[in-house]
Parts: structure tokens; sequence; C-alpha cells
């Protein structure tokens, strides 16, 4: 049926749903008879005229509306509307006619006239006659201030509409500004001067408009028949002529001096305070009093700051000295520009925004600073795209730092995306290049002297084991969400552990010498973990496990960043797990909560791995922050008999927990490893180093911490050759007590001979691959024996590569082994094995059994 505005209301502005009733209940009485001759689709000039796509204006809904430009009705029974995705149409009731001239209004899930899509912020709308081809289409950009695209005027050209006039004429006009008086720049010395602006498109009568002072009995005001043209500026300096209280003449300086310590306020001629700014000093540029005003930035409608001298004219604003120095568009878990105050001075960045190239389209996604965020003086300040702002940086875009008056204060472009970050050294003013490892909230000059944290390209050696990977899934053995693993040595073999975040599920595998593996007896289906609070809630989403480990007794650790039924709330939680407990479902046993001793992120860029390592491993080696000692597990009464390693995604960090059995945590030690973010954790009892391991953000790469009793040493490399750049998110390495054999593998070239390498396997898990997430290398199989290049150094607090492979003498590290050597195989389709001679066997053998027994003082604990 049609629905006709033959008179349209003269109101532009009404709740739009009422509207629409009011549409629906016209169409139900006033079907309009065909007429004799109705025009076809070709003909009609029916087109696609009004677009709301968003709720901008209050109360309203996605809607579109149709206009009969043409000079004949059509009957429209049967067309149809469509998106971008031409999968759902909203369909016109049949014996529906649009008469000349008239309006046809279709919204969401409207009945009978409506669609069952919604509008994007950036979409196309079609209109498909009944045989099915297309009459008019319009692709939109997410830029009407309103959410509204209308033809202006009906049936013409496409414009951001100024009012939501669904149903009868369009106006793109912008509404008349009524006339006013701003106090717009104040100059208090040596000239004592101010300007006024009526920003308004309609003439101000200044006759009795009032200036004073601090002082109500200093008055001047402007004679009568005085006014301000629209757009006019208007200079009022000392000698401008007014009158008094009395109405006699006198110029601004007989009542008002400006002084360094003042106000200026303007009255209406009822005595209404129009505006006021007030200061504590004479403004100044350099020490240059006459160069500098106090003005609103931007004009008529900025507060009141420094800024050159511009009567008459428009302001010219003294910025805070503030830059851009790092950006990060891709690869970190949260898009985020990080800014520097550059200045001699506090800067208040209350209600500051970050915008990125589509102001317009992003103008409802950005959330302001906080009231009360001051920058001190060559302080960092993040702005993160999981607090300040919900759309994405792109490899082309520009990161706009805006004032709460919505002033420009700093930008940056850039044409693609970098490999780690786009980062400045010196941090403020040096050139953007991309950056060696992500450096968020801090400076990206390690000393000060752009190295080694600097930007450039991270130095890394080369994989110290095997280049090649070799996939053990197949087919899909996983869920979607892979994320942490840990191996354990058990009497029986080697066991690998493996979790997935999204359901908190976690699988027990038993390995091989050569890395295959396969689900253990009964843990097919895996077990799923559960918070204490949801032990009798099996429909609770639960912990979003992370990252797993397991301890010298056997017992399991998870760690979880959130809570998945409250995925917007960060929570860094580690839960103990009973594996042995009867399933599906297995409560936590104990939880440790260490949200409140770590930075503030967002929700989901939380703690991403656990580790546990022996105390004996540690002890004398690990720096306790706590002391400025080398650690002492006597320290931390309570905590059992190890320390658990957990990385923060956010910043990169490894910070080490002591973890007592009341519930209370206590951290030991922060790590920076180099690389700007970690998501796997493994502790090597081979070689007795801790590895923290990055996603594809960084390429893969990951560092080996070797922990001296000082500061520890990193060493850095890059992922395998033949891994691809996956989102791994677990790894973990083959225990001493298994693998650790001599195991005839790749050789190496050392003095120009050929000499066997012994390896052992290691494994990745990656997130979002399903199969393909479970890949297994290898490393070698003993300290000593590392065919990779020389470690490059790390960056950051971390330290340097020790130069030496990164491997550890008996004073540097206290591996943990076992007493012996395993007489294990190796899977032949997983290692490169190069024929041996059995005198060179033995060889190899003979040489690993000194040196495991130069090292049988260490720890016999294995993970």
């Amino acid at each position: 049926m049609p629905v006709q505005h033959p008179n349209p209301p003269t109101s532009p502005h009404r709740r739009v749903p009422a509207m629409l009733a009011a549409l629906a209940v016209a169409a139900s009485g006033l079907a309009v008879a065909a007429t004799p001759s109705l025009a076809t689709a070709a003909e009609a000039g029916v087109v696609v005229n009004e677009i709301v796509y968003d709720d901008v204006v209050a109360g309203a809904v996605d809607a579109i509306e149709l206009f009969n430009a043409g000079a004949s009705s059509v009957d429209v029974s049967g067309w149809q509307v469509f998106d971008d995705k031409r999968e759902e149409s909203g369909v016109i009731p049949a014996g529906t006619s649009l008469a000349a001239g008239a309006f046809l209004v279709l919204e969401k899930d409207g009945s009978p006239l409506g669609f069952p899509f919604g509008l994007g912020k950036g979409d196309t709308v079609t209109l498909v006659d009944a045989a099915g081809a297309d009459v008019d289409s319009y692709a939109y950009e997410p830029t009407a201030p309103l959410a509204d695209w209308s033809r202006c005027a009906d049936g013409g050209e496409w414009a951001h509409g100024t009012a939501l006039t669904l149903g009868a004429p369009n106006t793109c006009e912008p509404p008349a500004v009524a006339g006013d008086v701003v106090l717009n720049e104040v100059d208090s010395g040596p000239a004592d001067w101010i300007e006024l602006v009526n920003p308004g498109d309609a003439a101000v009568d200044l006759s009795g408009v009032e200036i004073r002072d601090n002082s109500d009995d200093h008055r001047w005001f402007f004679a009568a028949g005085a006014s301000l043209a629209a757009g006019e500026r208007l200079v009022v300096d000392a000698e401008t002529e007014g009158v008094d209280v009395n109405g006699a003449a006198q110029p601004l300086q007989a009542a008002i001096g400006i002084g360094g310590s003042d106000s200026i306020r303007v009255f209406g001629a009822d005595g209404t305070l129009l505006d006021e700014t007030s200061w504590t000093g004479h403004p100044a540029i350099d020490g240059d009093e006459a160069a500098a005003s106090y003005a609103r930035c931007p004009d008529t409608t900025g507060a009141f700051g420094l800024a050159r001298v511009t009567p008459g004219a428009a302001n010219d604003c003294v910025l805070p000295a503030l830059a851009i120095n790092e950006v990060e568009s891709n690869g970190d878990a949260t898009d985020w520009v990080e800014v520097v105050n550059t200045g001699d001075a506090p800067i208040d960045l209350s209600g500051w925004t970050l915008m990125d190239s589509d102001p317009a389209g992003h103008a409802a996604d950005v959330t302001p600073v906080a009231a009360g965020t001051v920058l001190a003086p060559g302080a960092f300040f993040v702005f993160d795209g999981a607090s300040h702002f919900a759309f994405g940086l792109g490899g082309a875009d520009v990161a706009t730092v805006r004032n709460a008056s919505g002033l420009t204060v700093a930008e940056y472009a850039w044409t693609q995306h970098a490999a780690v970050t786009w980062a400045r050294c010196p941090d403020g003013t040096g050139d953007f290049v991309d950056a060696m490892a992500a450096t968020k909230g801090a400076t990206n000059c390690g000393d000060g002297t752009g190295e080694p944290g600097g930007p450039g390209e991270p130095v890394t050696a080369a994989w110290p084991g095997s280049p090649e990977v070799t996939v053990l899934d197949e087919t899909a053995m996983f869920l979607e969400d892979s994320s942490g693993l840990d191996a354990q040595a058990t009497a029986d073999g080697t066991v690998l552990w493996a979790v997935d975040n999204g359901t908190g599920t976690f699988w027990k595998l038993d390995v091989s010498a050569g890395g295959t593996a396969s689900f253990a007896e009964g843990w097919a289906d895996g077990k799923r973990a559960r918070f204490q609070r949801d032990a009798g809630n099996p429909a609770a989403a639960g912990p979003d496990a992370e990252g797993i480990t397991v301890d010298g007794d056997g017992r399991v650790y998870l760690a979880s960043e959130r809570d998945n039924s409250k995925k917007g709330v960060n929570q860094n939680v580690v839960l103990a797990i009973d594996p042995d407990a009867v399933g599906p479902d297995v409560v936590a046993t104990q939880e440790w909560d260490l949200t409140a001793s770590l930075p503030q992120v967002a929700a989901n860029t939380g703690i991403e791995a656990v580790e546990w390592v022996s105390d004996t491993a540690l002890a004398g080696l690990l720096v306790d922050q706590g002391t400025g000692a080398p650690y002492d597990p006597a320290d931390h009464p309570g905590h059992g008999d190890g320390l658990f390693f957990v990385a923060v995604e956010d910043n990169g960090f490894v910070y080490a927990y002591a973890l007592s059995t009341d519930g209370s945590v206590a951290q030991v030690a922060a790590i920076d490893p180099g690389l700007g973010g970690v998501m796997a954790l493994d502790y090597d009892t081979v070689i007795g180093e801790l590895w923290a391991v990055c996603d594809d953000g960084c390429e893969g790469r990951s560092a080996r911490i070797a922990f001296t009793g000082g500061e520890p040493k990193i060493s850095l490399f890059a992922r395998p050759t033949g891994m691809p750049n996956l989102n791994n998110e677990g790894f973990a390495t083959m225990p001493a007590a298994l693998g650790a054999s001599a195991v005839p593998g790749a050789a190496m070239r050392a003095a120009g001979t050929e000499v066997a390498v012994a390896e052992r396997a290691v494994w990745w898990f990656a997130d979002g691959e399903q199969p393909a997430a479970l890949r297994a290398g290898t490393l070698p199989a003993a300290a000593g024996e590392e065919p990779g290049g020389e470690p490059g150094p790390g960056d950051g607090d971390g330290g340097t590569g020790d130069g030496d492979g990164g491997q550890t003498d008996g004073a540097g590290s206290r591996p943990a082994v076992s007493d012996g050597l395993a007489e294990t195989g190796v899977d032949s389709g997983l290692l490169a094995l190069a024929p041996l001679g059995v005198l060179i066997v033995g060889v190899g053998i003979s040489l690993l059994i000194a040196a495991r027994r130069r090292h049988r003082a260490g720890a016999t604990t294995v993970e």
C-alpha cells in the first residue's frame, strides 16, 4: 500500500519511531488506486532518497526513504531493498504504489514496511524492482554528523542531512545560528586590548553591553547604536570610546587597566554575564610579553590559553610541548599511540582524544582521557585501543592527538605498518623509524644513546636447533584457541600439557623422544578448568586460560587473564588444578590473584604465560627485588619449593612470584627480555635457562634468559626458518630427564670438520590454527652444542647476549639434570639424520656424559 505525504509536516525534528508508526497507520487506510498508466521502473524516477544508519539523533532507527521524482505514480509491489551483502532484503508489500512527489519510508524490522538487516557505519543501499533489476544504489561513507545521508533537493545530489526528515522534504542546510558576543582574546601588556567575536549568523546590538575587569567598580559600556556584525571580530583597545555608568563618554583605559593578575568580564545590557576569563600573570612567549596574549583555542569555542597576538585575526595558539613518540598499528594485542611531554611544564590531558584518518566516521569511537590526568615533563602517556579508541590503525593512516577543545596538538602519518613499531630516538624529536622492539610507555632509546633499545632492527641469532619444524596435528586435535604448553618428565616418559584459552580446556599428551605426540589415555576430550566461584554453575564461561605449567610434584597450574564471562575486565589469576580429578569439569583447588601487583592493562592484554621453576634452579641466581640480594627461598616462607614466572602481553615483561599456601602473593623479580611482547614461557632444564617467546607480532622471536646472580643475560633468537610467522602462544622444551641423550641429528661444521650434534624435541602451540596448532622442532640435546649463530645483544633492561650462544657455565646457572641419560629413539620423520659412523656416535655420547657429570652438582628436580 502507498504511504503518501502531499502535505508534509513543517517541523523536521520529531521522534522517528512515532512518525513511522503513524506512516504505518496511514498505509493501512490510504491505499491509492493505481492510475490507468503506471510508469515502468525505467521511467519511474523512484530513487533512494534518505538513509539513516545510526542513532546519533535520539530515537532514530536504521531507515531507508524512497522518493518518486517522476511525473507518474509507480507500482512498487515486490520491490526490494538490500545492503552491501545482498543476503537479506526488505520487500515492499503487494498493492503498494508511490505517487509522483511522494515518499515511502522503510525501517529496520518494521512491518509491513521494513527490512531485516542493519545498516553499517559505511554501507550500500540498493533498490531492486520486482523483475530483479537494480533501480538505484548509493554507497555511503560513515561521515554524516547526524548519521543521515539525504538527496538535496529531493531526488538530487547526495549530501549530509542536517535534520532527519523521513517522509518529508530533505534538508541539507545547516540551521541558522543566533548572534552572540564571545570574548575571544585578551592582551594585558604592554598593550591593553580585548577582542570580541560574533560567531552567529545575525548582527548583535551592543548598546549597553558592559566590560569589567576583576573589580565591579571598573565599568565601561558600549554607546547606544554600537553593533557587532555576523562573523565580525571587534578589537576594543585602550583608546576605544564608550560611555560610563552615567552615559558620559569615556575611553576604555579611563575605566579599566588590564593587569598581570586580572579578569575580563562581558555583561549584557540587562546585566547578564555573557563571557569571562581570568589569569594570574602576564602572558609571555620566550620571555617576550609583547608577543603573547591569552586567546581561545580554537576561536570562539576553545578554552583560553597562551597565544601569539592576533588582534582582529584568527587566533594563533601556542600548543603544549607534546609529541607523538611511538605508534603500534599492527601486531600487538591492541593498537596504541604513545606521546611524550617534551616541555618543561606539566600538561593537563583531561578530555584529550586520539583520532585516525576518519575523524567524522569514528567520532563516536573515542573515549576522552580521564579528568585529572597530568603528564609530567619527560613522561610518557599511551592512548590505547582498549581504553581510548575503538577503531583500528591501518597500514596507511594518521594518528592525531587533540586537546579537550578539539584542537590538534600533535600528528603523525605513515604509509605502511612497521615490522615492530614506528618510534623516535631521541624521544620526541628523532625521526620515526621501525623500532627494534616495542617500548610502550617507556623510552625508545635505552640508555639515551639510541642503543640498545633504540629504533632499528633487533639483532638476533639463528635458531639454535634444526631450521625445520613438523606439524603434529595434521587433523584437528585441539580447539581453536590453542594457548599454553608445558613439558613434564615422569617415570613413564615425557608428558606434554596443553590448554585452550577460549574454554579453559586442558589436555595431557604422551610424547616420544622424537617429539611426536598423542593424547594420553582418556584425555582425547581434555578436561575443563573452572573458577572456584563457578563450582555450582557449569554454564559459566570459565577462565581465559592463556598458560599452563606443572610443578615438581606434578600439580598443574593455569594462568588466566580474565573471566570469559566478563571479557571486558582484566583479572590476572593463577589457578591450581588437580589433573587427576574426575572431569570433565575440574574446579581449581586454589587461586592467586596477581592483578593488583601487575601494571594496569586492557582486559585482553594481561598474563599470557606461566612457568614454575624450582628453588634449586633459582637460589642465588635470581636477584630478589624485595631484598636487592640473590634469591633466598627462606625469605618467602610458605611458598613451596619454586617460583612462578608470568608474562604480561601488554608490556612484554616477565615477573617472578612466590605464591603462598595462604593465598598471598609476592613479586620477586621483573625482567624485560627485550621482545616487546611475551606469549609463552618455558624453563629449559637441560641448559638451566628460561625461554620467553613472542608471537607473530615480533616475527616469532624468542629470548633466552640466563640467571647469573646479577643482571640476567639475554640472548635473542629468530624463529626457525621453516616456521611460518604464526600466532604461537605456547612453547615447551624436552626436559632433562628424557630426550637429553646423544641422538644423532643435524651435522655442524666446526673447523672444517663435520661433527654430530645431538638434538631433542621442542614444541610450539599456535592460536587460531585448527588443525596444525601443534608443531615440533629441535634444540641441541645438551648445553654447549648449539649450531645457531652468535646471539646478538638483547635490548631494554634485560642486558646483552653473552656471546657464547647464551649457554651458562657452572658459575652462571644451575640446570636441573637427571642422574643419567635415558636410552631413547628419535622420530626419523622429524629429525634430519646424517649418516654417522659408529666411532662418531661413541665419541658424541662420551662427550655428553662428561658434560652432564660436570653439571651433576645441579638440582635433580625436573618440570
